[in-house]
């Protein structure tokens, strides 16, 4: 392994031989975007340099009134190589030219990055039915034709049920892009020509063929029939194998049917089905002739005979629904190559030609010579080979094939047996993927072990394949399996256009994906499949039920009907999970109005993500609403940890599954299976069931679950907890860049036992029984601590923990706890002035100013009084060249050096020029909520602030502590600043806050009741949608929260990131809006006026 990456890292500036020719990925970019983003174009696939968009402008974007909207071409997303031109609409563009003006319209874009020419021509916007059928309220969107952009088709299905006015028509409209502004109608029916505003269409009952022209105003309505599928033993006769609409004829359908053993219920050799319409018996067509006949209303079953010739039994079958003629045309499975060159291991799939179901192609480059065979549903009962080159006749069991190196149209037609290969000197090579996820293609066979993507049959330059990674893994596509790592290209996961630079590997999450890539532009893009989630690692969850551990992120909707008929309010159900390297955790919460003891969640998890039926490392468990756990499927002795708990408005289950019991370690970017169910039983059964990603089909295989990725640990919120002194929040140092270990600063007024918690909850604690140093461990003995003033810090991931020696004597201030709020007015009678400024640290002096100061703490804010006894008080610029007080505050208190709005660090300044205006520093934390008052005295000036303690999102509490010095600036000569003082510290206080002192809360409570509330009402709010990338929203439950609350936002370190306010009343939503937050991991706190709180964990992406 370690080899291939040398290998790769060197050849990584090595040009290609397949070296890219093409541009970038073209978008437009202007007026209409702000020129901030791209409308992206989408690249022909028969030229990769000619792109293709549609766009639509209009005066909200015209942002200089000229009447045109500007804009330009550009690659990447980059203005290093961008086209424009002053022509329109077409024209040559060039690089670095002109914008191109385009006025107000709707245009089909065509740009050639090779050329530049480009035309914009106007169309028409997305084109709609709009009328009686959707209550005029919605739109059924049509499809424009690939040839004439003005051209739109289209289905639509109208009966009685959608009759208002039961006229015995539906009337409705055409219309663009769900705007009335540009409608289109007319009294005609089925042809007409439609005209702006014009009369509704009546549209009698039926099922019609669309077509409208928006250039025109021309549109037809032909009679058609509704979706026909294939119903019959083969399915039980309970569903549908539906067919594809010919493009051409709209009556008339087809499909590729395959049959096998096990569908004939009754071993007649006989397969008995039927056509019909819109999954309805109402209407259906059966015949007595095989394998031709005309199909009639209600007829008779069509006897489908099973051959014994391979594993399946396969039929092309056509079918009119105007004429009911039907046809089945016996013809193969699917064909496929296998050979020596890929160890006769996998199939490379063939193509089924569209107009003779018994040829089969592939377009495919050999990068050795090998032994080749075709074979039927890769499977070896039929297969055929021939000793002759380049072409044969295939024998059963034949020969296998001398396939001589390099790059073919092959042809086998499954009538004759007849093969072909015809070199084709233009076709590129074989895309394979090799990464981490397969030992970079080789694993000491000799034979390179790439996945290969599957060509395209209409563009050889096209390739895709649905894959599922099980685990993270870095990736690059290479061609033909070069050994050499030179023919290998990388980029940025999930999309964009690859690089020819083995060092830029893409980085691709556990998951299953439909990849594309082209061997020509190189443009690629990986597209989630199915449903995913992400678990966080946790310490523990207690599993009783509750959701009112902060880990929990329950978001993920299980809302799609697996079983039953939903009525019209069914219930809703969320779930999540999380994990730690004991177990595998899932929480739902499940809303319903009627909760009964047979109300039920089933928790389905494939721990090894291997699919198919069950084994020793799936297991199937069920919670019911009273808690009864049941394993379904699963190890022998298997014990599944679960509970449920009552919910103000339903339920809500709690689930633990044991690795160790399913032979699985997990692994921070690994992927496991996963899947939820909820049946609702209203008292007679189980009426539906709901589900997350699969179906019934969960209940016999894993296939169908969703994807799960273990998430990486967040220590969240960490403090020093004892019940009497409550939590002392620590924090990270940020500026080490250190996210697991916590510092902070602590006066232990007496000998208490503590102990390390996570996020204000004992569910996740450390201790240990030594003292003042030691390794805590998860619900370990209480540490012994004694009296003392410690400066204190832990380790959430090792659990080392020291009390070790804090600041003392002239370094620590004491502010005085008072129950009633003093009045900023600058009158300083409430206060103790017991502290100076007789540093001198900045300037030569003489020192001829006095400066005493004190403060007071409540529980909502700091008060910070000083007087300054100054004989001539001026100023002449900036704040810190006047006569000034300057307060330095280190409002987390992890002295990391330098000064941050994510420590909650900030620099204030009351000086004489602005007065009572309290100047902040701009790159500190933003002081949001604070009043201030400077007051002329006879002897000099006095200054009163009030800080809230919001602003640095800190909890008082008597024995806690922030960062803290206090200067003053003396001006006497109308130059500027003379010198400055300070209580502690140097004259880089403003800037290095390990040079502060401490400023420790004396007397008043342990803690703020509300603030240090220990008691979380988490299972009473969910936050929608979770992850998010724009808006979130706060819903809570109950009558828990019932009254105004302050809403912080704050990020994994504790540093509050966003604060606001809002009134809840039981059942309420608030909507936040966290558009301004970056990718990461958040913890929404709810602080309500009676003390009530909760902490959600959000996630945005």
């Amino acid at each position: 392994m370690k080899k291939i990456l040398l290998l790769m890292v060197l050849m990584a500036g090595m040009a290609s031989f397949n070296a890219m020719s093409q541009c970038g990925q073209v978008g437009l970019i202007g007026e209409m975007t702000g020129w901030a983003d791209d409308v992206m174009m989408t690249r022909d696939m028969g030229n990769p340099d000619l792109f293709n968009g549609f766009i639509s402008v209009d005066t909200t974007m015209d942002s200089d009134a000229s009447g045109f909207v500007d804009m330009k071409f550009r690659a990447n997303h980059d203005w290093a190589i961008n086209w424009g031109s002053a022509d329109f609409p077409t024209g040559i563009a060039v690089q670095d030219g002109a914008n191109i003006p385009v006025p107000y319209g709707t245009y089909a874009v065509t740009f050639n990055c090779a050329t530049g020419d480009y035309s914009f021509a106007e169309t028409c916007g997305a084109i709609s039915l709009i009328g009686e059928f959707n209550g005029w309220a919605d739109d059924l969107f049509l499809t424009r034709d690939g040839n004439n952009p003005d051209k739109w088709t289209g289905t639509i299905t109208v009966d009685t049920t959608m009759d208002g006015d039961a006229n015995g028509v539906i009337e409705m409209k055409f219309r663009a892009n769900s705007d009335w502004g540009t409608n289109w109608g007319a009294a005609d029916f089925p042809t007409g020509i439609a005209v702006q505003n014009g009369a509704n269409i009546p549209v009698p009952y039926g099922t019609y063929a669309v077509d409208f022209n928006c250039a025109s105003g021309e549109y037809t309505f032909t009679a058609t029939c509704g979706n026909i599928g294939l119903i019959g033993e083969f399915n039980g006769w309970a569903a549908d194998y539906w067919m594809t609409r010919s493009i051409d004829n709209p009556d008339a359908w087809s499909v590729i049917l395959t049959l096998n053993d096990a569908m004939d219920g009754n071993a007649d050799g006989i397969i008995e089905l039927k056509f019909r319409a819109n999954s309805d018996w109402g209407t259906n067509w059966g015949g007595d002739g095989f394998p031709t006949g005309v199909g009639v209303q209600d007829g008779p079953n069509i006897l489908v005979p099973l051959d014994e010739l391979g594993v399946t039994t396969d039929y092309a079958v056509s079918f009119n629904c105007a004429t009911g003629e039907y046809n089945f045309i016996a013809t193969s499975g699917n064909i496929s190559m296998i050979g020596a060159f890929n160890n006769w291991n996998g199939d490379v799939p063939m193509h089924r030609d569209a107009s003779n179901p018994n040829l089969w192609k592939l377009t495919r480059s050999w990068y050795a010579d090998s032994e080749v065979k075709f074979r039927e549903n890769a499977d070896w009962t039929v297969n055929w080979g021939n000793s002759a080159w380049p072409s044969g006749v295939g024998t059963d069991n034949g020969a296998n094939i001398p396939l001589v190196a390099g790059t073919y149209d092959v042809t086998f037609d499954f009538n004759t047996l007849a093969y072909n290969f015809t070199t084709n000197a233009t076709a590129c090579g074989e895309v394979g993927m090799v990464g981490d996820f397969n030992t970079w293609g080789d694993d000491g066979s000799g034979t390179p072990t790439d996945v290969y993507l599957v060509r395209d049959a209409m563009y050889p330059s096209q390739f895709s394949l649905t894959y599922n990674f099980t685990s993270s893994t870095l990736l690059l596509f290479r061609i033909d399996a070069d050994p050499t790592f030179t023919d290998v290209w990388g980029g940025y996961f999930p999309s964009g256009q690859a690089i020819n630079d083995a060092a830029v590997q893409f980085n691709v999450p556990g998951g299953k994906y439909f990849i594309t890539y082209n061997c020509v532009s190189h443009d690629f893009n990986f597209e989630r499949l199915g449903n995913a989630i992400i678990a966080p690692q946790v310490f523990a969850i207690n599993v009783d039920g509750n959701l009112n551990e902060t880990d929990w992120v329950i978001n993920q909707p299980v809302s799609a009907l697996a079983e039953g008929t939903a009525p019209e309010t069914p219930i809703e159900v969320f779930f999540g999970a999380a994990w730690n390297a004991e177990y595998m955790y899932v929480g739902v919460d499940v809303t319903d109005a009627n909760v009964t003891a047979g109300d039920i969640v089933e928790v389905f998890f494939d721990g090894n993500k291997s699919g198919g039926a069950y084994d020793a490392s799936d297991v199937h468990v069920t919670v019911t609403s009273d808690g009864t756990v049941t394993v379904i499927q699963g190890p022998a002795g298997i014990t599944v940890l679960g509970a449920s708990s009552t919910t103000a408005n339903g339920y809500s289950i709690e689930v633990g599954i044991p690795f160790a019991a399913l032979g699985v370690t997990p692994e921070t970017g690994a992927q496991a299976g996963i899947d939820i169910m909820a049946g609702d039983d209203n008292g007679s059964g189980v009426d539906y069931r709901l589900v997350w990603n699969g179906g019934m089909q969960d209940y016999t295989e894993t296939s169908s679950f969703g994807d799960l990725n273990y998430g990486v640990l967040s220590c969240g919120c960490i403090s020093v907890h004892n019940a009497t002194i409550g939590d002392v929040i620590l924090r990270n140092q940020l500026a080490f860049d250190n996210t697991t270990t916590y510092v902070g600063t602590y006066q232990l007024d007496n000998a208490y036992d503590v102990a390390f918690r996570k996020d204000g909850s004992s569910t996740v604690s450390w201790s240990a029984n030594t003292f003042p140093a030691g390794t805590a461990t998860l619900g370990g003995p209480m540490i012994p601590a004694t009296t003392g003033r410690y400066r204190i810090t832990f380790d959430c991931i090792t659990g080392e923990y020291t009390f070790g020696d804090a600041l003392s004597g002239d370094a620590v201030a004491m502010s005085t706890y008072t129950p009633d709020a003093p009045v900023i007015d600058g009158n300083l009678s409430e206060y103790t002035l017991a502290y100076g400024s007789e540093i001198l640290a900045a300037g030569t002096g003489p020192i001829n100013n006095t400066v005493t100061w004190g403060t007071l703490w409540d529980a909502d804010n700091l008060y910070i009084a000083a007087h300054v006894v100054d004989a001539v008080v001026e100023g002449t610029g900036n704040p810190w060249d006047n006569d000034a007080v300057e307060m330095y505050v280190d409002g987390d208190n992890s002295k990391d050096g330098t000064y941050s709005a994510a420590s909650f660090d900030t620099q204030l300044i009351m000086d004489a020029i602005n007065l009572d205006s309290l100047w902040a520093k701009a790159d500190g934390v933003p002081i949001t909520d604070e009043s201030s008052v400077w007051l002329a005295t006879s002897d000099g000036y006095s200054i009163e602030i009030r800080l809230a303690w919001s602003n640095f999102d800190f909890a008082p509490g008597k024995g806690r502590t922030i960062g803290w010095s206090l200067g003053n600036n003396d001006s006497d000569l109308g130059v500027g600043r003379d010198y400055q003082t300070v209580w502690y510290g140097n004259g880089n206080d403003w800037s290095d806050n390990t040079l502060l002192g401490d400023l420790e809360l004396a007397g008043g409570p342990y803690f703020v009741d509300g603030l240090d509330e220990h008691v979380l009402y988490n299972a009473n709010v969910v936050l929608y949608p979770n992850p998010t990338a724009g808006n979130v929203n706060i819903r809570t439950t109950g009558d828990v929260f019932n009254s105004k609350a302050v809403i912080f936002i704050s990020d994994i370190t504790g540093r509050s990131i966003a604060k606001t306010t809002a009134s809840f009343n039981g059942y309420s939503t608030v909507q936040l809006n966290t558009g301004e937050l970056t990718k990461g991991v958040y913890f929404v706190n709810i602080l309500s006026e009676d003390g009530k709180r909760a902490v959600k964990k959000l996630i945005i992406q």
